[in-house]
């Protein structure tokens, strides 16, 4: 308390915009906490061990979580703290049900999975069902882009940022993702079907014969008129008991037992494309001050057309797998899209097709939007590719390939 004491004087000598900022390793007592949250003209923000070490894990989140921690003390007389957070945050997921999909994966022998194991490896692109056209809107102009640097540590965080997406009306029934590794991937239609790739990662990394010490999200879905990616470094989890038993290297009872570490998270990004200047931005202020990890964000202008188009003269596909939507008026399922081997690139060196993007390089496989549908029992001799179309946010290429039967 003299300590306290201490910083209140100084700030009274100073000007009345000066926050005054306490940390303390050990924590506060509750007597502290509870003077600190009556004394709210004076505001004193409160660092205990979690938040300091939340900000050296990741410099960039400081500033929003002293904004964080600022809004709550003014503005509801609440004490953010990074320990009470975090017991909160591991106790508690979100109940609420994420829109679900209403286009499902079907591999070759018929049977629907919620996400497939495809070739992969880390390439900086995700592929959509439909590439939204910001510039589509107006006849003269561009769109804007906007990125926001998201607070995220753990697998967690990443499930409660797709559930605000959700909540603020940023989210679709057809987000498209890839979970991707050395060798492998992993492709789904769904922010549902994600979380259950997320809670899967141990099986998962059973699956790759050499994991790398972690995965490359990246996602995309549409909102406001245009498109958004989320992209996140996380890392592998451990292989499971099974898969280490296989490996000769039977677990003990109490590795059985063991709850499996929560999955970091770094390096976790939105990032926007819009047709313009939202002239309501509430959705988006709202999952700034939830979610942001910076004080400010902007809009800017795009600076090229947002779309790129590459014509491709009928090159024949090997399909993995089918994208199926269900016609609730004929009562019948068509195929809408396909996943298929990625055979035009060349160990990421350069493109067996001319125009091929370079940002698809080293994908392993390549999602496939038809031109014409055609129902599930009445299968095509074959199919071909007729273009892709290519969107760029800050960090990934959204593509989607035109193929055609």
């Amino acid at each position: 308390m003299d300590v306290l004491g201490g910083l209140r004087d100084r700030l009274r000598r100073t000007s009345a915009t000066v926050v005054g900022v306490l940390v303390s390793i050990s924590g506060f007592t509750r007597t502290l906490v509870e003077e600190v949250s009556r004394e709210r003209q004076t505001p004193i923000l409160l660092i205990d061990q979690e938040d300091l070490l939340s900000a050296l894990r990741e410099p960039t989140t400081l500033p929003g979580l002293l904004r964080a921690k600022q809004e709550a003390l003014i503005t509801h007389g609440q004490v953010h703290l990074g320990e009470s957070a975090r017991a909160h945050a591991t106790t508690r997921r979100p109940d609420r049900a994420l829109p679900a999909r209403d286009l499902h994966l079907r591999d070759a022998d018929g049977e629907q999975h919620p996400y497939l194991t495809v070739p992969g490896g880390f390439a900086p692109a995700v592929f959509a069902t439909a590439v939204t056209n910001v510039d589509w809107s107006f006849g003269r102009g561009r769109g804007v882009c906007m990125d926001i640097p998201i607070q995220a540590h753990t697998a967690d965080d990443l499930l409660r940022l797709i559930h605000g997406l959700d909540e603020l009306g940023l989210a679709s029934a057809r987000p498209t993702w890839a979970l991707q590794q050395n060798d492998i991937s992993w492709f789904g239609i769904g922010a549902g079907e994600l979380i259950q790739a997320l809670d899967d990662a141990q099986q998962r990394m059973a699956e790759s014969a050499a994991p790398h010490h972690s995965e490359q999200l990246v996602y995309c879905d549409t909102a406001l008129g245009g498109l958004y990616t989320l992209t996140a470094i996380i890392a592998a989890a451990e292989p499971s008991p099974a898969r280490q038993q296989a490996d000769e290297c039977a677990p003990s009872s109490s590795q059985r037992n063991r709850t499996p570490a929560p999955l970091l998270v770094s390096q976790c990004q939105l990032s926007f494309q819009l047709p313009g200047t939202p002239l309501d931005a509430t959705a988006l202020r709202h999952l700034h001050d939830r979610f942001g990890a910076t004080h400010n964000v902007y809009f800017r202008h795009l600076d090229i057309t947002a779309i790129k188009i590459s014509w491709l003269d009928q090159q024949p596909v090997d399909p993995l797998a089918t994208i199926v939507e269900h016609d609730s008026v004929t009562g019948q399922d068509f195929v809408v899209g396909l996943v298929v081997h990625d055979h035009y690139s060349a160990n990421g060196k350069h493109a067996v097709l001319e125009g091929w993007p370079l940002e698809l390089q080293d994908s392993g496989f390549l999602v496939c939007a038809l031109a014409d549908h055609h129902p599930v029992t009445r299968p095509p001799e074959r199919y071909w590719l007729e273009a892709v179309h290519t969107a760029h946010t800050s960090d990934l290429a959204v593509a989607t390939v035109r193929a055609r039967w």
